[in-house]
C-alpha cells in the first residue's frame, strides 16, 4: 500500500508540472475520439470524414474550451445528416438547439461529459459515466448524461436505419415523424436515462454521508441501483439485452470508482477524530479524518573528486610533519636551555652560600615549569605521531 501511496504522491507532482501538456493531449484525444465515432457511426459526406481532417479538428479544439468540441461534434453530425437527408439533419439540429440550451442553461462547464457518454458506449462501458460524476461531480451532472444518451441513441438509430429512412415513399415530412419518433420511442434509451440518474444521485447522496468508508459504499450502492434498474426496466418493458455486458461494464465502473477513491478520497479512518465545541449560538460535533499522504524518497547523489581528495590527505600529511618539526625545535632547545642551567649551577657552588634565600626559590620555579612545558611538548609530538599513523 505505501508504494502504491508513493506512486501516487509521484504522479500528482508529474501532473503538477506539466500539467498544461497533459490537459491539451487529454482534450486532444477526446476530440479525435468523438470525431471518430460520428464519422464511423455516420460518415455519409466522405470528405470530413477523412482522419486527416478529424486530427487537425482534435488539434484545434484541443486549444478551445470543450464547448467548441461539443459544437464542432455537432456540426460534423449535423452535416454528416444533411448528405443522407435535409429533412432528418433540420430536426437534429433542432434537436440539438433544445438540447444546448438545457445545457448553457443549468450546466455550462460539463460538456466534457456529454462527449464521454457516446465514447463509454462506444467501449461498452456505459455505466461508468454516473458512478464516476457521483463522486466527483453534483446532482447537476444527470443534465449532461442525459443529453449524451439521447445523442448516442440518435445516431445509433440513424446508422441502423438509414436505408430505411432513404426508401421513404412520404417524403421529407414522412422521414422526419419516423425519425422522431424511433429515435425518442427507444425503451432502451430511456431505461439507461432512468438508471444513470438515479445511480449518479445515490452515489452523490451516500459519499457525502459523515460514516467511514462512504465512497466504498457509494461505489458498491451505485453498481447495485444500475444492475436492478437496467435489468428491472428490461424485464417489465420486454427487452432483450446482454447480461455479460452489463455485468463487466459494471465491474469496470466499480474499478475505475475505486481508482478515483484512491487519487482524490484516500484517507485513514484508523486515526478519525470526533471534536465538539460551542459558542454562543450553536454546538459543534466534527468529524475529522486525516488524508493518507507519504513523500516519496528523495534520493541524493554526491560526487567525490579523487584528485582533491589525494591533494587533502597531502596537505594534512605536510601539516603534521611541520607540527612535528616544531616540536623538535621546541624540545631541543629546551635540552640545552637544562643544560646550560646545570653547568651553572656546578660552576656557581661556593657562590650559592651567598645567594640569599629568595634567590634560591624564583630558581627552583623556574626549574619547575621548565620540566612542565618540556612533558607538555612530549605529549603533543606522541598526540601527533598516533594521528600520523592513524592516516597512512
Amino acid at each position: 500500500m505505501s508504494n502504491l501511496l508513493v506512486w501516487k504522491e509521484k504522479l500528482q507532482r508529474l501532473y503538477a508540472k506539466y500539467s498544461f501538456y497533459i490537459d491539451k493531449a487529454i482534450q486532444f484525444a477526446l476530440a479525435f475520439l468523438t470525431f471518430w465515432f460520428v464519422s464511423t457511426k455516420l460518415g455519409y459526406m466522405k470528405p470530413i470524414a477523412q482522419p486527416v481532417i478529424m486530427v487537425v479538428l482534435a488539434v484545434v479544439c484541443a486549444f478551445l474550451p470543450t464547448v467548441f468540441t461539443v459544437l464542432v461534434a455537432a456540426g460534423l453530425t449535423i452535416a454528416h445528416l444533411f448528405s443522407l437527408s435535409i429533412g432528418i439533419a433540420a430536426t437534429a439540429l433542432a434537436v440539438f438547439v433544445l438540447m444546448f440550451i438545457f445545457y448553457f442553461r443549468f450546466a455550462p462547464k460539463t460538456g466534457v461529459i456529454i462527449l464521454l457518454v457516446p465514447i463509454a458506449f462506444a467501449f461498452k462501458i456505459p455505466y461508468v459515466i454516473p458512478i464516476a460524476w457521483g463522486l466527483i461531480g453534483t446532482p447537476t451532472a444527470v443534465l449532461p448524461i442525459v443529453l449524451g444518451v439521447i445523442t448516442y441513441y440518435m445516431i445509433t438509430y440513424v446508422n441502423e436505419s438509414a436505408t430505411v429512412l432513404k426508401g421513404l415513399e412520404g417524403g421529407m415530412v414522412q422521414q422526419i415523424t419516423v425519425f422522431l419518433q424511433k429515435a425518442f420511442s427507444n425503451k432502451e434509451m430511456w431505461i439507461m436515462i432512468a438508471a444513470f440518474g438515479i445511480c449518479l444521485l445515490v452515489v452523490y447522496a451516500i459519499r457525502r454521508l459523515a460514516v467511514d468508508h462512504a465512497w466504498e459504499i457509494a461505489i458498491v450502492s451505485g453498481i447495485v441501483v444500475n444492475m436492478i434498474v437496467i435489468v428491472g426496466g428490461e424485464i417489465i418493458l420486454n427487452i432483450n439485452t446482454s447480461y455479460v455486458e452489463l455485468i463487466v461494464g459494471c465491474l469496470v465502473a466499480g474499478v475505475i470508482g475505486f481508482l478515483i477513491e484512491f487519487f482524490v478520497f484516500a484517507v485513514d479512518y484508523t486515526r478519525t477524530e470526533r471534536l465538539q465545541f460551542e459558542d454562543d449560538e450553536f454546538y459543534y460535533y466534527v468529524k475529522a479524518v486525516p488524508k493518507i499522504q507519504i513523500a516519496p524518497p528523495e534520493k541524493t547523489v554526491k560526487t567525490i573528486n579523487e584528485r582533491q581528495e589525494t591533494s587533502s590527505l597531502g596537505d594534512a600529511e605536510s601539516k603534521d610533519t611541520a607540527k612535528v618539526s616544531r616540536v623538535r625545535k621546541k624540545e631541543s632547545s629546551g635540552k640545552k636551555q637544562e643544560g646550560t642551567a646545570a653547568a651553572a649551577q656546578k660552576k656557581g657552588g661556593t657562590e650559592k652560600k651567598q645567594v640569599s634565600q629568595e634567590t634560591l626559590t624564583v630558581s627552583q620555579a623556574e626549574e619547575m615549569l621548565l620540566a612542565k612545558s618540556l612533558q607538555e611538548e612530549l605529549d603533543i609530538e606522541n598526540i601527533v605521531n598516533e594521528s600520523l599513523k592513524e592516516t597512512k
